[in-house]
């Protein structure tokens, strides 16, 4: 006889077990699928299979390909991620993307792949390249409704034609991360210029800064498009060969996008005295990621200067100095929309407790790191030294 527990269960409703899978880690979810033909039923049921994640690591997570011919059309938002050092990893990522393809009535408006392991030596990732052009192309079926892609955790050398194809079949692309690892960025300017004007519903882009230029900011500018929401531009080496973006430029996307939002980073193959000629006041910067591990103060008081109305986000990977806590009293002070601090350095006592009270969201939200001893890392934002 059942238990009154095993009857509640046997009596809900499929909607409500359906609902009750959908929080569960897939491995989860299968092994439900396995305790009556009531709970396999609701397995299947499309509402699951909208969203769904490929994670391959090991041989044995090819079964995932099985699973993809049968719900593959259920699909809306497809994340692959892998293990990109094996070359089994490699074959069945790319063979997801070859599959959906193929598949008929396939609605995948989103996609995200993302590489968690080591390039292999000489690694230049054609073979995703190819079948991210097959599954971008019009000969695809359903071409056209995609609507994200996230290509920032695929660690290979973006190509110009790549992003042409996407965009000449995706014109409905609202956002774009083309802000990945790779050591070289291959994508000219003239190529954004194309995208922005074939895509005018673009309103999140990432991307580096050499891809930047005047024409682009005009592009994104015109009155034919829908304005841009957000701009994640990362600043490395190669914008020593590049010609700085205008204040005029900046001036007029900020016209035509008033609620415009930039991200601005700064690696360490960055050289500093590029920062303080791309640091600009006309540029709207809600979040600016100083991670040059260099002496920094004279660009973070500029920072304060320029981005006072602007500033919720500053991290810092630099070393500590005088001139440093004095630039971020200045910060705190006059940033009032400052919402995170991270700042990988030791401080003074006084000077976290001085920051820490003239931004007291700071702590109500632990959106904070400032130390003022050198613990062991890793560093946890909003624990406090000695905590």
């Amino acid at each position: 006889m059942a238990s009154v527990t095993e009857e509640m269960w046997i009596n809900l409703p499929e909607h409500i077990v359906v609902h009750i899978f959908s929080y569960l880690p897939f491995h989860q979810r299968c092994k439900c699928a396995q305790v009556c033909r009531s709970w396999l039923e609701c397995f299947n049921q499309p509402f699951l299979w909208k969203t769904f994640t490929f994670q391959f690591y090991t041989e044995i997570d090819k079964r995932y390909l099985n699973l993809l011919k049968q719900h593959g059309h259920h699909m809306r938002a497809v994340k692959i991620i892998l293990d990109q050092h094996e070359k089994v990893n490699r074959e069945n990522a790319c063979q997801v993307l070859e599959i959906l393809t193929k598949t008929e009535n396939q609605k995948v408006s989103s996609l995200s792949v993302e590489f968690n392991g080591e390039n292999p030596l000489f690694y230049g990732g054609l073979e995703f390249i190819q079948s991210l052009k097959t599954f971008f192309n019009s000969d695809a079926t359903n071409a056209g409704l995609l609507t994200t892609v996230d290509l920032g955790g695929l660690w290979v050398d973006l190509t110009q034609e790549l992003l042409d194809v996407l965009s000449s079949n995706h014109p409905n692309l609202q956002t774009l991360n083309i802000q990945n690892r790779s050591l070289i960025c291959k994508i000219h300017p003239d190529c954004l210029v194309r995208l922005v004007g074939r895509c005018t519903n673009l309103t999140h882009l990432s991307l580096f800064y050499c891809s930047l230029s005047d024409e682009v900011l005009d592009a994104l500018s015109d009155e034919s498009r829908k304005p841009i929401q957000h701009l994640s531009i990362k600043c490395r080496r190669q914008e020593k060969y590049v010609k700085t973006l205008s204040p005029d430029a900046w001036t007029g996307l900020v016209k035509k996008s008033p609620n415009l939002k930039v991200t601005l980073i700064f690696d360490h193959n960055c050289l500093l005295q590029k920062v303080s000629s791309i640091l600009c006041p006309e540029i709207p910067v809600s979040e600016l990621r100083l991670e040059t591990f260099t002496m920094l103060f004279d660009e973070i008081n500029m920072a304060a200067s320029y981005y006072k109305h602007t500033l919720e986000r500053l991290v810092l990977q630099t070393r500590g100095s005088k001139e440093l806590e004095e630039a971020l009293i200045n910060i705190a002070t006059r940033c009032q929309k400052l919402r995170s601090l991270l700042v990988y350095c030791v401080l003074s006592k006084e000077v976290v407790e001085n920051i820490l009270s003239l931004c007291p969201t700071l702590k109500e939200n632990n959106n904070y790191i400032l130390k003022w001893t050198k613990d062991p890392e890793p560093w946890i934002v909003g624990v406090e030294a000695g905590d």
